[in-house]
């Protein structure tokens, strides 16, 4: 299996564990916490990660019965950019540029995720931040 195979392989795998949360059925009141990642702005290369973009467009990744149980995702998500980012500097040969790239925008995501009440106010499009 190639580099990139497997960086695509590890990173598909985490986003499925990472969606694997309570997510509430339709009709559900919101109630919980939300793992929230900004937006990316895709029209530059490797893109941008959105950090100052109100709530309301940020992508939610997971949703909690707790702020705990969130925050251990949140870091557990970290970690995961982390751990990727020293698997790269250790490959032979080193990875592309690219490779590079994606993986830290991968890891800046992480950085900026956060935790949401459900109730926030900021989640609404009407709301101002």
């Amino acid at each position: 299996m190639s580099t990139g195979s497997r960086r695509v392989s590890q990173l598909v795998a985490t986003m499925g564990w990472l969606s694997i949360s309570l997510i509430p059925s339709v009709g559900a009141t919101a109630q919980g916490w939300y793992l929230l990642e900004p937006p990316v702005d895709e029209t530059i290369e490797h893109g941008r990660v959105l950090d100052d973009a109100p709530l309301a467009r940020w992508i939610r990744t997971g949703t909690f019965t707790s702020e705990a149980a969130c925050e251990v995702k949140r870091r557990e998500a970290l970690e995961a950019t982390r751990a990727e980012m020293m698997r790269l500097s250790r490959t032979s040969p080193l990875p592309s540029v690219d490779t590079w790239r994606d993986a830290d925008r991968d890891r800046r995501l992480a950085q900026a995720s956060d935790c949401v009440s459900a109730d926030d106010a900021r989640l609404t499009p009407k709301s101002r931040q």
